[in-house]
């Protein structure tokens, strides 16, 4: 019987140790993405070649009816000449006509395909008007390297005999709009619906869920205040890297805040990102807790990857 006992023991020894490596693990391997970059999500658009190439627009040949003419006119010179109907002051004066035509013609192709030329610079430098946010219909996995809009938050936790660990949530949930105008933000408003968060673990999600009260405040938004003066070159390519000053609405308060933002264009789509730190007591959310979760921080970062388009 004591035999039975100790084999008892030792068995459930084992399976505790065997559930305490694969927690340990579990709970420490820290695969939390890095944090929202400008150029490594540009980067990763145009490795997953999702703006594609503008059409080239072809240009007009006029060099047959340019030959055609010609040879119609010498044609008929020659026709002139044998017949010996035409005297020479009316042929010579039927060729400066036809040469001057001729000219004409080929000065305005010229001026037309100047026009058109500079009627194309025009429309792809310009930016003014509303862009909407693009919205993935498969986000895919957020926590890896997604080439989609998405926005979330970023908190550091320390667990039970653990140590650091930064909890990363994500939702691809994210609508809105920008305007601009004479290279400035003008106008900007995203909501994102917090109901759809996911980290990398569900009890966690929970949690999350009721200390905003997902359930009544499903949503935060954010709304520009004031513009935000954009380089001149950006339609060209130019990145941005500036701050963005709006309202942030969370669990139905609102608070004047701060974006450090990013931007840049990508073939037809603007790319930016953004982060900002936020104290949850000033939207009145409580950090979640649980057992294992020593200690949480009382304030995280809000970040955004939103890819406009119009």
């Amino acid at each position: 019987m004591k035999r039975i006992k100790i084999v008892i023991a030792a068995v459930v020894a084992v399976v505790v140790l065997i559930v305490a490596v694969v927690a340990v693990y579990l709970l420490t391997r820290d695969e939390a993405p890095e944090a929202v970059d400008l150029e490594t999500t540009v980067a990763r658009i145009e490795a997953a070649d999702t703006t594609g190439d503008s059409p080239d627009t072809p240009s007009a040949d006029t060099s047959t009816d340019d030959s055609a003419d010609a040879s119609s006119t010498g044609t008929s010179t020659a026709e002139g000449q044998d017949a010996g109907s035409t005297s020479d002051d009316a042929l010579d004066e039927t060729v400066s006509t036809t040469n001057t035509a001729v000219e004409s013609a080929a000065d305005t192709d010229i001026d037309a395909d100047a026009m058109s030329e500079d009627q194309t610079a025009g429309s792809s430098g310009d930016l003014d008007g509303v862009w909407t946010v693009q919205v993935a219909d498969d986000a895919g996995d957020l926590q890896g390297e997604p080439t989609v809009s998405f926005a979330g938050f970023r908190v550091d936790e320390v667990l039970n005999n653990i140590g650091d660990f930064t909890a990363v949530g994500r939702t691809a949930d994210v609508a809105g709009s920008i305007e601009l105008s004479n290279t400035a933000l003008v106008a900007a408003t995203v909501e994102v619906t917090m109901s759809t968060l996911r980290t990398d673990n569900s009890f966690r999600d929970g949690r999350i869920y009721g200390a905003l009260n997902t359930s009544e405040y499903p949503q935060a938004i954010f709304t520009l205040v004031e513009p935000v003066a954009l380089p001149a070159g950006m339609a060209d390519g130019e990145p941005f890297s500036g701050s963005a000053e709006g309202d942030l609405t969370i669990k139905g308060v609102t608070n004047r805040v701060a974006f450090d933002l990013q931007a840049q264009l990508v073939g037809d789509i603007i790319v930016a990102v953004g982060s900002s730190d936020v104290v949850f007591s000033d939207y009145g959310v409580t950090a979640p807790t649980a057992p294992v979760v020593v200690s949480v921080e009382d304030h995280g970062i809000m970040e955004f990857q939103l890819l406009f388009t119009r």
